[in-house]
């Protein structure tokens, strides 16, 4: 799998990684917090960011279907997003030619809902410039 970068920095974990659908894990690390203890909701965002892409995508980076960028995100905040780990559910809602509408919920490591999100996919063309490994995979 070529470097993830920003995934690779949050934690990020595939428990699940289907069509239209994922479970990512991500570790909370002391930093992510703000001073009340609280998972900051940037973070936050980060994992719903990812966990719906990886919906849209049909999986992480070996096994993606397509890839995919972020057209827009909405996030509802439910509860504080407290414990060690965060896990964040997606399914996609609708998915067309080039886009997909995705929803996600992000729970704690009690089970309580953080968060919820909607957003929009659009498949990425592969590019020239492209490091290996971000086209789809052939077959």
């Amino acid at each position: 799998m070529p470097d993830e970068g920003f995934r690779k920095w949050l934690g990020v974990e595939y428990e699940v990684t289907k069509a239209d659908h994922s479970v990512v894990g991500m570790p909370v690390r002391e930093e992510m917090r703000n001073l009340r203890g609280v998972v900051q909701g940037g973070a936050v965002a980060a994992l719903i960011d990812v966990g719906m892409a990886t919906a849209a995508s049909g999986g992480n980076y070996d096994t993606r279907l397509r890839p995919m960028v972020t057209l827009e995100m909405k996030i509802n905040y439910l509860a504080p997003a407290t414990g060690d780990r965060l896990t964040c559910i997606s399914d996609v809602v609708s998915a067309g030619a080039r886009t997909a509408v995705v929803r996600c919920e992000v729970r704690n490591d009690n089970g309580v809902v953080c968060a919820c999100g909607l957003g929009t996919f659009m498949t990425r063309r592969v590019h020239k410039t492209d490091p290996e490994g971000m086209a789809p995979p052939k077959g």
